[in-house]
């Protein structure tokens, strides 16, 4: 009895002592479990873009390699676009769920490109309006507002750029918007007298310009001119610039039939060159020419009974070539020359009252207008020149003025003489 009884209690010892063995080796093995399980990232969360390597699974190395291993491999993973990766770890023979979330939480970059514009322009489309623009995924690009810039300014516009994952970019881009408002204007436009059958030359000596636009249309309704029927019809000149504003002006072409004995102008004007190139000389002032030009008048064009009064260029042929006329010859001679000299001059013709009729000329020297008469009065040896309105009401010869003219068909003339500075004589200014 007493052998049985050891015998059980030493297999008794010994069971408990297998038993504390057995726990403490399961103790040990489920703690070197949970230390290598512990070791693997089992959710990986990244920003597009960023780089995702295989050592980035775990975050220490396994104590035995053998025991752990994975199901990914992370070089067939775009990180460039937003996703979810599951996959598995493996620890012995146990399984061990994980994901990697990739996700866009940056939003894109963009410079704004600052416009120039004017209030008539329409918006340039807004993927023209930014530069720079860059993210990992395709964006879209729109304008946020549209601001009202009829009447000009500046204007900070907002832009929106967004990439495919909803994030947004908000930016601010500079308009610099001018208005325009003024119409262009018509230069050079006027009446004119063209004979049937002549060419009109309508665009001769007309110039458009305007605040902004380098070149604004001009447009010429002739559209009433009948060329072939004597009358007087308007033409309207209309010019439009980029904005849209326009301005208008009416003149009046005035057809005639051509007279007997007509001369062109062009051949008025020859002749007219040939004799300016005889009397003046290189450097002379408008103010000294235009003194050759009355003195050449008033004593190389003899006065005589008969004058060409058909038209004016009948008449100026006759007095440069002829050199003999009437007063209507000796003016449009001056006429042909100052035209020819590039001095700008007209006809004043005197109101009868009772008495014939009388030409002269008006010309315009540095900004002022002035009187001038080359035709020979009876007793009087001299010319008038550079007179002033003033002077010329009270110029008078035997008690007789001959100068009756309404005063307000004519530009202001100048108010101060200049009769002082001209040597009659020797027909010469004398500073």
């Amino acid at each position: 009895m007493t052998k049985n009884k050891s015998r059980k209690g030493t297999v008794a010892v010994l069971i408990v002592l297998i038993l504390v063995l057995l726990a403490a080796d399961y103790y040990l093995i489920t703690r070197f479990r949970d230390r290598e399980i512990a070791k693997i990232n089992t959710r990986i969360e990244l920003e597009c873009g960023q780089p995702l390597t295989q050592d980035m699974l775990m975050n220490a190395k396994p104590a035995i390699e053998d025991l752990v291993s994975t199901n990914l491999d992370v070089s067939v993973i775009d990180t460039k676009v937003p996703q979810t990766v599951m996959y598995n770890f493996y620890f012995w023979r146990e399984k061990i769920p994980c994901e990697i979330k990739i996700s866009d939480t940056i939003p894109p970059s963009a410079e704004a490109v600052p416009q120039k514009l004017y209030s008539f322009d329409n918006f340039p489309e807004a993927e023209e309006v930014v530069t720079n623009v860059y993210d990992l995924s395709p964006c879209t690009i729109s304008y946020k507002d549209f601001p009202d810039m009829g009447l000009g300014g500046h204007f900070d516009v907002r832009v929106s750029v967004k990439d495919s994952s909803g994030n947004e970019t908000i930016v601010p881009v500079p308009f610099d918007v001018t208005y325009d408002g003024i119409a262009p204007q018509i230069y050079g436009a006027k009446d004119l007298s063209v004979f049937i059958g002549d060419t009109i030359s309508y665009r001769d000596g007309v110039t458009v310009a305007d605040n902004l636009d380098p070149k604004p249309e001009l447009t010429i309704d002739t559209s009433q001119v009948n060329l072939k029927r004597e009358g007087t019809y308007p033409v309207t000149y209309t010019a439009t610039d980029f904005a849209g504003n326009s301005s208008s002006v009416t003149v009046n072409i005035t057809l005639t039939v051509k007279p007997d004995g007509y001369v062109d102008p062009e051949v008025v004007y020859e002749k007219a060159r040939e004799i300016l190139e005889q009397i003046t000389t290189p450097g002379m002032s408008d103010l000294e020419v235009a003194l050759q030009i009355t003195y050449w008048c008033r004593y190389q064009i003899h006065y005589g009974n008969r004058s060409v009064s058909t038209s004016w260029t009948a008449a100026a042929y006759q007095g440069l070539t002829s050199r003999s006329g009437r007063c209507y010859t000796y003016a449009m001679s001056a006429r042909a020359l100052f035209d020819a000299a590039g001095i700008e001059n007209k006809i004043v013709k005197r109101e009868k009252y009772g008495r014939s009729g009388h030409y002269w000329n008006y010309i315009k020297i540095d900004g002022q207008w002035y009187h001038c008469d080359s035709t020979p009065r009876h007793t009087y040896g001299s010319y008038v020149f550079g007179y002033t309105t003033k002077e010329l009401q009270a110029f008078s010869v035997n008690g007789y003025n001959g100068y009756y003219f309404t005063v307000s068909k004519y530009p202001e003339s100048a108010k101060d003489s200049i009769q002082d500075r001209i040597d009659y004589r020797n027909h010469k200014i004398l500073y």
